[in-house]
């Protein structure tokens, strides 16, 4: 059984996000340097051959970069959720949110949270606006945590 600890949901990032910005940038400085080549060899088509290779490339990436957005935002505020979860447990349990853990980043009812050595299983009531503790008991299976 797997826990992430609240750290981790915090500071989890995603580094792909950032290389595709990094290759959508490359192909934006190409495209310059294509359009300056077919400017100034008019004559020339492999230039705008080029070019418009480089531009259908670029607008195919920034729609996958616009679609993995979605998906991050959503991801993200699911996290969030959770931490706040987290928050209120720690309050609510005495112990710093750092202590708490859970087994997904998701919020649903059937989430396990793990603090200070006690494992609790969350229901969260339809509305989302409220949940209920009850202990659990692990039938045989190792912890492990992730963090940082």
């Amino acid at each position: 059984m797997t826990f992430y600890t609240y750290d981790y949901l915090i500071n989890q990032n995603s580094n792909h996000t950032i290389l595709q910005l990094a290759v959508i940038s490359i192909i934006i400085l190409v495209i310059a340097l294509l359009s300056w080549l077919w400017y100034r060899h008019k004559t020339d088509l492999k230039y705008r051959d080029l070019f418009i290779i480089m531009v259908l490339v670029l607008l195919l990436l920034v729609g996958i970069q616009v679609n993995e957005w979605q998906t991050l935002q959503s991801t993200f505020s699911q996290k969030s959720q959770v931490t706040q979860i987290m928050q209120r447990i720690a309050k609510e349990k005495g112990v710093k949110p750092s202590q708490v853990q859970s087994n997904t980043s998701t919020v649903s009812s059937g989430m396990l949270v793990y603090v200070q050595g006690h494992i609790y299983n969350v229901t969260v009531n339809t509305d989302g606006n409220s949940y209920t503790l009850t202990p659990a008991t692990p039938i045989n299976q190792p912890i492990k945590t992730v963090r940082k």
